[in-house]
């Protein structure tokens, strides 16, 4: 589960820098209407990341056994879609997949 979580962590990040590149991207396309933006393959690289994140993000909540809520689990999906989200929503599956990791490793120790 250890290593779900990690993978997890890091499309988390990937996916909340890519939405704030993008988001920046959207911001200097189209309200400041200058012809220097990062690009339009920002929303694919998001996109592909995000379909990523999803996957990894039910991935863990299945390997946890299902013990994280299905709504909460549904937001955490979700928070890639919103800008900073993803960074708040993975403190919050670590705060929760930390302490179940550790009382895997406890309960597999040898006695």
């Amino acid at each position: 589960m250890s290593a779900a979580l990690t993978r997890y962590r890091v499309l988390a990040w990937a996916t909340g820098v890519f939405l704030i590149l993008l988001t920046i991207n959207i911001v200097l396309k189209y309200l400041v209407r200058t012809e220097h933006h990062l690009g339009d393959w920002l929303a694919m690289v998001h996109g592909w990341l995000y379909l990523a994140y999803v996957l990894t993000a039910v991935d863990l909540w299945f390997r946890t056994g299902k013990r994280l809520a299905v709504g909460r689990t549904v937001l955490v999906v979700l928070a890639g879609t919103v800008p900073l989200m993803s960074f708040v929503a993975e403190r919050w599956v670590r705060s929760q997949v930390g302490p179940m990791i550790e009382a895997e490793s406890v309960i597999g120790a040898p006695r």
